[in-house]
């Protein structure tokens, strides 16, 4: 994946996620996002998805699932998302 490619799905799936997680999480991951810090925004956004069991598309968790290949971290967290289809 590119470079631009990455910052502009990681800005996609930031905007499409973060409404959707609480308030604990949420101002840490729209400061990293904010100031470009692509790879603290999208594993804290993983991480909150997990630990507030948000469920999500099949196609957001994909989305997620790439960029945390792409910064190379762990699955473990992603795979415990759970998806509405």
């Amino acid at each position: 994946m590119e470079v631009i490619d990455y910052y502009r799905r990681s800005r996609r799936i930031t905007d499409q996620l973060a409404p959707r997680i609480g308030s604990n999480h949420r101002p840490f991951v729209l400061s990293a996002a904010g100031a470009g810090a692509w790879d603290l925004a999208i594993t804290e956004l993983v991480g909150a998805l997990s630990e507030e069991d948000v469920v999500i598309t099949t196609a957001e968790k994909d989305a997620l699932r790439e960029l945390m290949e792409h910064l190379r971290e762990p699955l473990t967290y992603l795979e415990q998302i759970r998806t509405s289809n």
